[in-house]
């Protein structure tokens, strides 16, 4: 393991009390805490015992696998368990959460099941949390965000079970602490005097504070409450250190522009209008990769396509799919998943073997009406009740008049019905899709569109090998949306092992955990994805944390794509 020691280092490897250690991205502290990490273990542990390394975020827990894999020896490795909050409260409630009087066994409801059931029900709202409890207490159905005040009830009702917590893990490392939520630090806080405490932080890159229970004071919070070693490792860069990138983005938080140039950071003005706007988000990704290579001698093997807002990402997706005529740039969108999973849950419910017509049109106008209700709005409620109309009237073996949506989703079934699949599952989901796309049906073809997205999510491959071994026993999709769903709720819990080469489309808020070699930050304007949006006044201190964020993902170049007729106050008196 390769480690740079100094006295700021020494401190925090020689501590044994509870430590806060900050500093700027990139200035080593997940070096440093993996180093602590390893210390521990080779002091000897007992073979139930394990140091934790708990993230807020999934991308974050991807990270740091990647930082342990390579610092950490692998006989070492068992002994390290890196997980995300959810993951870890997951395990806690799903095993004990009886004790709070819930039906067992526990089980989770999917975050795109809660978006349908919530029909456009916003955070706060009495009636949606009263259900929320119901369905724990009730069915045994819980949604993610009652993982930490679940938890936090199990942990504060038993002091057993916070006393086995601790002797499993004598060392508890808390990565992005400042992003903690109010029931996610309670839970650490209630650990305090039986174990040792190692808290990361950045608060520059608090970014999430728009979340009710994350509070710009948890630095505080943590301070007074576990009295901790604090040392600050400042603003050293690990990360870029051959770039200016993370000296460029301190200025912009500091609105400090010294007017000259700074190495790892270009900028290219972008015209608005659709042709010249797509054409120069493509050629972007060339400039990028020049730039990296005649600075590295080496092609990037990661990039990252960042925008403030979903519109921006939209826009970034449809100009690298190309089309009519223009060659599609292989790319991979983070989005948010609920619409597209539940779109997913369409394709895969037509792989499923037809048995009666009109029963399964009337299950899949059911699915397409949960898919309308989780866009929210009264005008896509409205459309989830005419689907559910429909659906009746298909039970029924009743047509429903003039709509075009049962009238082209029942030609479709009928065409499945008299054709076999090949039992290749890449091939059938294509075969579907086209299917939902050629209709030109609106509900249809939206369908179509949101699955496009489902590799982005890098569940693609793991979908089809499921299918394709339901497929060599059975000779059918049996069961295609249960298969599908167990590996969406695994995911979704537990995390995957992301894997980031190539092209990654996505908000600066996603990446956020991330690092990449080269990122793109597209700017179009004050309405469609700004830098700044209107409503915040100057000194625009959100926004120059978040554009910090994005900067910081790079480690070799930045390039700001920026638009040529609005520009942003954040750039103001740079020159790049």
């Amino acid at each position: 393991m390769t480690f740079t020691t100094s006295p700021d280092r020494e401190l925090i490897l020689n501590a044994d009390g509870h430590v806060l250690v900050t500093g700027g991205p990139g200035s080593g502290k997940t070096t440093v805490a993996l180093r602590k990490a390893l210390l521990r273990i080779e002091e000897g542990l007992l073979p139930e015992q394990k140091v934790l390394f708990l993230s807020f975020s999934r991308a974050a827990v991807t990270r740091i696998v990647q930082a342990a894999r390579q610092d950490v020896p692998k006989d070492s490795r068992r002994y390290l368990e890196i997980q995300t909050f959810h993951s870890f409260f997951w395990q806690l409630v799903q095993g004990h959460g009886y004790l709070l009087g819930a039906v067992s066994p526990i089980r989770l409801l999917p975050p795109h099941d809660e978006r349908s059931m919530r029909k456009g029900a916003i955070d706060n709202n009495p009636e949606w949390d009263a259900e929320c409890e119901r369905l724990f207490f009730d069915e045994g159905r819980i949604v993610f965000d009652l993982f930490a005040p679940k938890a936090l009830a199990i942990l504060q009702r038993s002091n057993a079970h916070r006393k086995l917590l601790a002797d499993r893990y004598p060392l508890i490392i808390v990565d992005e602490a400042q992003d903690t939520g109010t029931e996610q630090w309670a839970c650490i806080e209630l650990l305090e005097g039986l174990t040792q405490l190692i808290c990361l932080a950045d608060l520059d890159q608090q970014i999430y504070d728009f979340r009710r229970d994350v509070s710009p004071e948890r630095l505080q919070q943590i301070m007074t409450a576990l009295n901790p070693l604090e040392v600050d490792l400042g603003i050293q860069n690990n990360r870029s250190p051959n770039a200016e990138i993370v000296k460029f983005a301190n200025d912009i938080l500091a609105r400090n522009p010294r007017g000259s140039l700074y190495q790892g950071v270009s900028q290219k003005y972008i015209r608005p209008d659709i042709a010249n706007r797509d054409s120069t988000i493509r050629r972007a990704i060339g400039i990028l990769r020049k730039d990296i290579i005649a600075s590295t001698g080496k092609s990037p093997q990661s990039i990252a396509y960042l925008t403030n807002w979903g519109k921006g990402v939209n826009i970034i997706a449809k100009a690298l799919q190309g089309g009519k005529g223009i060659k599609s740039i292989p790319h991979r969108v983070v989005m948010d998943e609920a619409e597209v999973l539940l779109a997913t849950r369409v394709i895969a419910f037509c792989l499923e073997p037809i048995a009666d017509i009109w029963t399964s049109l009337a299950t899949c106008l059911d699915l397409i009406a949960e898919l309308y209700r989780a866009r929210g709005k009264s005008s896509n409620i409205n459309k989830a009740e005419q689907l559910a109309r429909n659906a009746t009237k298909a039970r029924n073996k009743s047509e429903s008049g003039s709509a075009k949506c049962p009238c082209a989703l029942k030609a479709i079934l009928e065409h499945i019905q008299a054709n076999s699949f090949s039992g290749n599952p890449g091939q059938d989901w294509l075969t579907v899709r086209q299917l939902f796309e050629q209709t030109g049906v609106t509900e249809l073809r939206f369908i179509a569109d949101k699955v496009i997205y489902l590799i982005g999510f890098n569940r693609g491959r793991r979908i089809a090998d499921a299918l394709a071994e339901i497929w060599l026993r059975r000779g059918k999709y049996e069961h295609a949306r249960s298969i599908i769903e167990t590996v969406i709720t695994e995911d979704q819990i537990i995390g995957s092992d992301n894997d980031l080469t190539g092209i990654n489309v996505m908000t600066m808020h996603k990446s956020k955990g991330k690092e990449f070699d080269g990122v793109i930050i597209l700017h179009l304007g004050n309405s469609i994805s700004p830098f700044s949006p209107d409503k915040e006044q100057s000194p625009h201190t959100k926004s120059r944390k978040l554009l910090r964020v994005a900067i910081t993902r790079a480690r070799q170049h930045v390039l700001l794509l920026t638009d040529a007729y609005s520009k942003s106050p954040l750039l103001a008196g740079h020159r790049l």
